[in-house]
């Protein structure tokens, strides 16, 4: 085993043991990275099919020259969380491949660092296999189809550690589909079918695939929220200088390692975005509706959505809607028009603003489409950018709770509600995470996302205006 560190010594947040950090050439060379290791970056995306990354490396001994390295080396490595606990899920343990040198540059004349460019071995053969084919039938069935048959079959190279597994989330047996593959990698096919699988157990079409440090998910959003808004992975608590915001406790079941209080403080926090009237309306999110024209049947279809009315409908972090009251809510000052094939799912699409139409709902597949750009929306007025000490047992898909501080008076009479802003904290899941190694500690950049209130800040509206 190799490490960096003396295991019975960590206890700081952020400490990692290296079990394995190899580079093996074409030839079948194998080299620990670790004595060379400058930075190791690793990004996870739930918008992104597949784990990238990138290593920086002090090489003194002409690696890159003496085995010509230039891209397809195996990179693998094994990854855990300084703790005294024997918990599975507790390592990232991949099998990367090298498609990119970066920033190469001698630093004396012995040695040089440059940046190799990684990538899951999935996505490394997606790339290099066009698919032409018509495929019919039940979503799940295709997607199990195109990721056993094309992303595990082709997968190279034979010498790297375990293939990765598919988990299907909300299993779409309501949807099927009939279309043509036309020269698309497998990873585009499962993302062409992520906006046609329905779920068994929610309303909508509100699908993803992507890679985490643990599996591949092709999943709903909301099914990701109900499972685990339940059983949050962990808190964490950003405070300010002479406003310390105690953990809750209590409340929720938290289900990561009890890394107590200091693993679990924000140490960086930045906030983009809260709200944006002007894009909301623009983009629909508030209220839009659907024309569409089937030009097999002739049939013309007609959805609309109006996001206070129709916020109880969806699953959501929170139960309260983020949308302030009194703002002006019209389905057809945002029109979409659809030509739509039912006989193999294309469509075209043109945005219309300020389109009238004067047909009523329709529950169909345009409907579902609605809602779909609909609820992606609705997670851009709540997002935060934070530096947390790093784990090895988080992955994108999981939820947290964040608790941020109000800016008011410290007396001694505050009661807890008063202490923390209950508009920015709460239930956020985690939609990307940039693991930033070096030989001092592991730090997580994560982005995180909310699309709900506490319910008594949002009340569902649902008279009429």
């Amino acid at each position: 085993m190799t490490d960096i560190k003396s295991e019975e010594n960590l206890q700081q947040p952020g400490q990692l043991i290296i079990d394995e950090l190899f580079l093996t050439t074409r030839d079948m060379h194998e080299h620990d990275l670790v004595g060379h290791l400058i930075e190791l970056n690793i990004y996870e995306d739930v918008w992104n099919p597949h784990i990238h990354g990138t290593v920086l490396v002090n090489d003194a001994i002409n690696l890159i020259g003496s085995y010509g390295i230039g891209g397809g080396e195996l990179i693998t490595m094994k990854l855990r969380t300084a703790t005294y606990e024997d918990v599975p899920d507790n390592v990232i343990d991949k099998s990367f491949q090298v498609y990119s040198i970066n920033n190469r540059s001698l630093t004396t004349d012995r040695a040089q660092t440059y940046e190799l460019g990684f990538m899951s071995i999935e996505g490394i053969s997606d790339a290099a296999i066009p698919i032409s084919k018509r495929y019919t039938g039940n979503t799940q069935d295709i997607v199990e189809d195109i990721y056993e048959e094309y992303m595990q079959e082709y997968r190279r190279p034979v010498e790297a550690k375990e293939k990765a597994t598919l988990v299907i989330g909300d299993t779409p047996h309501a949807s099927n589909v009939n279309y043509i593959s036309n020269f698309w990698t497998p990873a585009q096919n499962l993302q062409y079918l992520t906006k046609y699988a329905q779920g068994n157990q929610h309303v909508g079409s509100d699908f993803v695939f992507y890679e985490s440090n643990k599996s591949y998910y092709f999943t709903s959003l909301q099914q990701l929220i109900s499972v685990q808004k339940e059983q949050l992975f962990e808190e964490y608590v950003y405070s300010t200088p002479g406003l310390e915001v105690p953990h809750r406790g209590g409340g929720d079941t938290f289900i990561g390692i009890n890394l107590g209080k200091k693993h679990c403080t924000i140490e960086d926090l930045k906030i983009p975005r809260t709200i944006d009237i002007i894009d909301g309306q623009d983009s629909g999110y508030y209220a839009q509706s659907v024309r569409a024209y089937d030009i097999f049947t002739k049939e013309t279809l007609q959805a609309e959505i109006d996001v206070r009315k129709d916020f109880g409908k969806f699953i959501h972090t929170d139960e309260g809607i983020p949308v302030p009251q009194g703002i002006k809510r019209n389905p057809y000052s945002m029109t979409t028009l659809k030509l739509l094939n039912s006989v193999n799912n294309m469509t075209q699409t043109a945005n219309i603003p300020g389109s009238k139409t004067g047909n009523s709902d329709s529950e169909n597949i345009i409907g579902s489409s609605l809602f779909r750009d609909n609820y992606f929306n609705s997670f851009k007025d709540y997002q935060f950018e934070i530096d947390v000490p790093g784990r090895t047992d988080i992955e994108c898909g999981n939820m947290i709770y964040i608790q941020y501080p109000s800016p008011r008076s410290k007396t001694a009479d505050l009661s807890f509600d008063d202490i923390y802003d209950r508009q920015l904290s709460g239930k956020y899941i985690i939609t990307a995470i940039r693991h930033k190694i070096d030989t001092v500690a592991h730090v997580m950049k994560m982005e995180i996302m909310k699309n709900g209130v506490p319910e008594s800040m949002g009340e569902v509206e649902t008279r009429d205006e």
